[in-house]
């Protein structure tokens, strides 16, 4: 997605900037830096907007990419709005660890090979790109908050809106796009994946982990809570 030149690009222009984020986009595969605007530079970046628009008439955005000044290679929650909002791929880069991150909210980037960004690629994300794309039907997308949040005991995203996406419990995974509901190390269920009956297997997308299709089998099996169909598949 970003090659190898590029990503040394941004890296070294991450580095120039010292102790402030660095900030800028990938324009025709060129790197253009930008100014941080921000008032607080240390934790957080504001590219301004005439040099949003200045960049806009050199050619196609094609990236936004910031830096963290730490070790955290993860996007904030705020970082996932505004990237979200943006409707353009990110990059994000640590100075201290050296590694990058890449989110991409136009929902068109392929079920495997994602990396991990809770709210824009993760599982439930997976689930709405696989069921737009191949099932033509359109699933709410629900607002998340810190990663983690599923470990407190009270989290029920799955659990409170399935029904009203129209989803119903079925016995087992059988059909294309069956919906496999999972606990994985948490309170409630915290895990999705959709079901590929013709190599009996599923996509998914697990915390950290580059999204994956994976062979189902027992030990999967073991942590199901539900297996749900749309009622629109059900004949």
């Amino acid at each position: 997605m970003i090659n190898t030149q590029l990503k040394q690009e941004i890296a070294k222009d991450c580095f120039n900037r010292g102790n402030i984020e660095a900030c800028g986009f990938i324009v025709d595969g060129i790197v253009v830096p930008c100014e941080n605007v921000s008032a607080n530079p240390e934790t957080g970046f504001v590219i301004a907007p005439e040099d949003y628009a200045s960049v806009e008439e050199m050619g196609t955005i094609e990236c936004v990419y910031h830096s963290h000044i730490n070790s955290n290679e993860k996007f904030s929650a705020h970082d996932v709005g505004v990237c979200k909002q943006s409707n353009l791929p990110w990059l994000l880069y640590s100075t201290k660890t050296g590694g990058f991150r890449y989110a991409d909210p136009r929902k068109n980037v392929p079920y495997e090979g994602r990396d991990w960004v809770y709210g824009i690629h993760d599982c439930y994300s997976l689930m709405r790109d696989f069921y737009r794309r191949e099932l033509k039907i359109v699933l709410d997308d629900f607002p998340r908050g810190e990663e983690g949040e599923w470990e407190n005991g009270t989290w029920m995203m799955f659990v409170n809106n399935y029904k009203g996406q129209g989803f119903v419990e079925v016995k087992r995974p059988e059909k294309y796009g069956d919906f496999i509901l999972m606990n994985i190390v948490a309170p409630t269920p915290n895990h999705a994946a959709v079901f590929l009956p013709e190599r009996n297997c599923f996509y998914h997308h697990l915390m950290n982990r580059q999204s994956e299709r994976t062979v189902w089998g027992t030990s999967w099996s073991r942590m199901t809570h539900k297996v749900l169909r749309h009622e629109s598949l059900m004949q």
